[in-house]
């Protein structure tokens, strides 16, 4: 079946690689897709090979060349967003940014659209880069602040400016997803290129939001004068949290979802397998087979191995199975129409994802329902093998690195409003970077009147596992009555 064929059925997988001949005699070969839309585009990377000559580029089709290919299908919405894409790339090549050089614009023999573009090798996405590389943050605030206001300044406004849509290449740092760029009259900083930089911070969990304002002093002056950006960009957080906690329960790329009269069930693509199908079909077979962890009146946990995940470097995965259980009729009448606690784990986790908070990686949730009332749930999630505070610190103290993770996490918890509820030493786990939080029953967003109140709860519970041990003790009061 053709790449075009596939798009049009709405794949999200394409049988790759595959042919893709160009109205001018020239063939794409297909070899990884790296984006879908399903029934709209795709962007590919693909070997270009042609017997011709591109006077325009000057690219010889003699040979091989390794280009990114994006695809879209001839509809208006196609041709629409082909347009857009040249339109943007003009624009940020007339104000001189750098992006990947556009290499060719055509229909395809079957009358979709295609732009063939040169494709960046050893390119890191900057998204990544922050992740995973403490020691070069700086260096990236810097790059990327510059270069948004060299497009400030050029009236260039990237209207869908998140870390992903920049890319390092050797030393250069690349603008890319030219759909969304449009060209500003006014190049005199103002409100446009404020809510622009606002949706630049909202790709940070707020934790990172004062060092970003203080990157701006050296980097972006003019925006880092302007006493109106600190609250353009809580309002630009609020809105991006509340789509991305409405995204994680909806059909995407991110997520599939599954909705019947007896179930809903939501999982993440990232950890996609055989077995975690086989867990959606019949969730109480894995709960038997599992390795019982805790079995109270409220909730069941257990332990399984399922194989095969996407996103893992072996073929098997723990992962960890939360039932919450029914105690009796009436227990049963009171919830049926409330939100089951797999579902509010789901979203919880989610809420200290994009929040900068660790914990362990949520995989699945699958409500047992009959119509609109709710039976069960179960929540799953990656199993963290690391002791929990109350177990690492029973008979030592922590070290001075561990007492600052405790530090870090109870003060991004207050600048995210996050309420915990039930913040005993045994639901949080001391990993080898940082406190990773579990058992998100109870969990909570909170206004910033109230934040401050609950903020105090959580800490004197924690507080509370310690009283018998003074060393202890003594040190977390220390650090929290810093955080």
């Amino acid at each position: 079946m053709s790449i075009v064929k596939q798009l049009q059925q709405g794949h999200r997988e394409f049988s790759l690689p595959a042919t893709l001949r160009l109205a001018n005699g020239d063939t794409l070969r297909c070899t990884h897709l790296l984006r879908v839309l399903p029934g709209k585009r795709a962007v590919m990377k693909a070997q270009w090979q042609g017997a011709g000559h591109d006077h325009e580029h000057g690219h010889e089709h003699g040979h091989e060349r390794a280009v990114l290919v994006k695809l879209m299908l001839n509809t208006a919405s196609g041709a629409r967003n082909a347009r857009r894409e040249l339109a943007g790339h003009a624009i940020l090549n007339a104000a001189k940014i750098t992006t990947p050089q556009l290499l060719l614009t055509e229909r395809g023999a079957d009358e979709s659209h295609v732009l063939v573009f040169e494709f960046l090798h050893q390119e890191r996405r900057i998204a990544e880069l922050w992740r995973d590389h403490a020691e070069r943050r700086a260096q990236i605030a810097r790059d990327c602040l510059r270069l948004i206001a060299r497009m400030h300044a050029h009236g260039c406004c990237q209207n869908d400016l998140y870390l992903d849509n920049f890319l390092l290449a050797g030393e250069r740092l690349y603008a890319i997803d030219f759909a969304s760029v449009s060209r500003r009259a006014n190049t005199e900083y103002g409100n446009w290129q404020r809510q622009n930089l606002a949706l630049f911070f909202v790709s940070f969990a707020p934790v990172w939001h004062k060092f970003l304002l203080n990157a701006l002093t050296k980097n972006y002056a003019v925006a880092a004068a302007d006493d109106k950006l600190e609250r353009a960009i809580a309002r630009a957080w609020r809105r991006s949290k509340s789509r991305y906690l409405k995204k994680c329960f909806r059909e995407c790329s991110e997520f599939s979802t599954r909705t019947s009269w007896r179930q809903v069930a939501v999982w993440s693509r990232a950890h996609h397998c055989a077995d975690l199908i086989s867990f959606v079909q019949n969730p109480e077979a894995w709960m038997a087979k599992g390795e019982l962890l805790k079995d109270g009146t409220s909730a069941t946990v257990v332990r399984v191995v399922m194989n095969g995940m996407n996103d893992m470097d072996g073929d098997e995965k723990m992962v960890v199975i939360k039932r919450n259980n029914i105690k009796n009729f009436f227990h049963g009448l009171r919830y049926c129409l409330r939100a089951t606690r797999s579902r509010v784990n789901w979203r919880n986790a989610h809420l200290l994802k994009i929040s900068g908070i660790k914990t362990p990686p949520p995989i699945a949730f699958v409500e047992t329902r009959w119509g609109p009332f709710r039976v069960r749930g179960y929540y799953v999630c990656a199993f963290n093998g690391f002791p929990s505070a109350a177990e690492k610190y029973q008979s030592h103290v922590p070290a001075a690195h561990e007492l600052a993770w405790f530090e870090a996490l109870f003060a991004n918890m207050y600048l995210a409003r996050i309420y915990h509820g039930d913040c005993k030493a045994s639901n949080l786990l001391v990993t080898d970077d940082g406190v990773a939080v579990i058992d998100l029953d109870s969990m909570k967003e909170c206004s910033a009147r109230k934040i401050r109140a609950l903020a105090r709860k959580d800490r004197r519970r924690f507080l509370k596992n310690w009283e018998g041990k003074p060393a202890q003790l003594k040190l977390f009061s220390e650090i929290l009555s810093k955080a």
